[in-house]
């Protein structure tokens, strides 16, 4: 009889859901305890902190203006900023990228001519044909915004390709990284010049011109030149191992530098009030006009993939990372155009539009690319020249083939038939000479 009190309590419904509840908190306490590790907290910090950093520098000066509108007074501070942006880039320079991407010339002048001068002429030609407000009129009467946003979407769409979202897709998609990183830092350098030429030959019908020469001159002081102590700094024995072990955090430098100026350009544009007026239609046109533009970038790009019959690593290069564009440079050549221009604020709206929208693009479709992989062959109801042609270009694609497929499992012919299982995780780390293969790192 006791025992069968006993068991009566114990069953009861309020106990059991009690325990239920324990153990839904016990759980939760175990989720959130694995979450907030201290690994994890950084992860989080490091890849949320450039975007945030942006909507930060951005929103801000909407609520107080003060402060970064009287920074902006000061011009130096802007060039300090830039300056330490690219110093940045010539310490992370490597040369030893660029001469494995001559290997495949043809891709990298390619990638190169398509970056920069492809999309921006696109652009010139169909916002030319747009009726945007004319310069200096207050009244904001066209929907599609005022003539500083056309000189923005130029702007934006005329300097080169990006370098940190496009190597990450490139890397998510398993395209050929020692290209994208050789397009990016090559086309990132000459784009410096290229940008305020075409924006001069864009922007001929104009009557606010500015002085070529005096632009150039300062992209060399303030882009090249740190680009070139960065790089001879890197002579020193130390200063590459400093830079690969607080990579993570000197990418945080140059985001702050990145935000800083944006916060400046903004503050002032809202002091200048020149944003009152701008319809909320004009936003969502700039929005649905990048996304025709990534259309646009997606299939000119392939074009260029299919007439060189390129291969699925180097499609990936040419889909992910020459069809994607750089806040930073156009950041940077706000800076030192004149402000006959126009408002430099405003002209800034079409690159905060159109960067956020090109990464979301493109992030949906690198794993389409990783999952889906193709290549581009000559048909062989082409000429035999251009056959033959097709096969010169891609002459080593067997090589390159042998190299990935040495990422899973390489026979040493030198161990004796031993089969070598722990490979590195990045193919493109291991060399194969004479049937035997090696990581880049180990001693031959």
């Amino acid at each position: 009889m006791s025992h069968q009190s006993s068991f009566n309590v114990t069953s009861l419904p309020g106990q059991r859901e009690c325990s239920k509840l324990a153990m839904i908190g016990m759980r939760a306490r175990k989720y959130f305890a694995n979450c907030c590790t201290k690994e994890k907290a950084q992860n989080l910090f490091f890849e949320y902190f450039l975007p945030a950093s942006q909507v930060i520098a951005i929103g801000h000066p909407f609520l107080h203006y003060q402060p970064g509108a009287y920074l902006s007074q000061f011009s130096i501070i802007g060039y300090i900023l830039i300056g330490i942006i690219f110093l940045v880039l010539g310490l992370k320079l490597k040369t030893d990228e660029i001469k494995d991407a001559m290997r495949s010339a043809h891709v990298f002048i390619v990638a190169i001519i398509s970056s920069l001068f492809v999309t921006g002429s696109i652009v010139a030609a169909i916002t030319k044909q747009l009726p945007f407000d004319p310069i200096g009129q207050e009244e904001k009467v066209s929907l599609f915004g005022p003539y500083e946003f056309r000189i923005g979407l130029l702007l934006y769409y005329s300097v080169p390709c990006t370098i940190t979202a496009g190597i990450v897709l490139v890397a998510q998609a398993e395209g050929n990284l020692p290209m994208a990183g050789a397009v990016a830092t090559v086309a990132n350098v000459i784009g410096c010049y290229t940008t305020p030429i075409l924006l001069k030959l864009f922007l001929a019908n104009v009557e606010a011109q500015f002085d070529i020469a005096g632009v150039l001159i300062k992209l060399t002081c303030s882009i090249l030149l740190p680009v070139i102590v960065g790089k001879l700094l890197q002579c020193i024995p130390q200063v590459p191992k400093t830079v690969t072990r607080f990579k993570r955090w000197i990418s945080v430098v140059t985001s702050t530098c990145l935000a800083i100026m944006l916060w400046m350009k903004v503050a002032k544009a809202v002091e200048d009030k020149a944003f009152d007026g701008v319809k909320w239609q004009s936003l969502l046109i700039l929005i649905a006009f990048v996304l025709v533009m990534c259309l646009i970038n997606i299939l000119v790009n392939s074009t260029f993939s299919v007439l060189l019959c390129l291969r699925n690593t180097y499609i990936k290069v040419m889909l992910l990372m020459v069809s994607q564009k750089t806040l930073v440079m156009a950041v940077t050549l706000v800076q030192v155009l004149p402000k006959t221009l126009g408002e430099m604020g405003l002209i800034l709206v079409p690159c905060f539009v159109a960067h956020p929208t090109q990464i979301l693009v493109f992030s949906f479709i690198a794993p389409q690319l990783k999952n889906h992989p193709f290549d581009f062959t000559c048909p062989r109801w082409m000429p035999s020249k251009i056959i033959r042609m097709c096969e010169w270009l891609n002459q080593g694609k067997k090589v390159e083939n042998d190299v990935e497929k040495a990422g899973e499992v390489i026979a040493n012919g030198a161990a004796n038939g031993v089969v070598i299982t722990d490979q590195p995780e990045n193919p493109s780390d291991v060399v194969i000479v004479n049937g035997n293969g090696y990581h880049k790192d180990q001693k031959s």
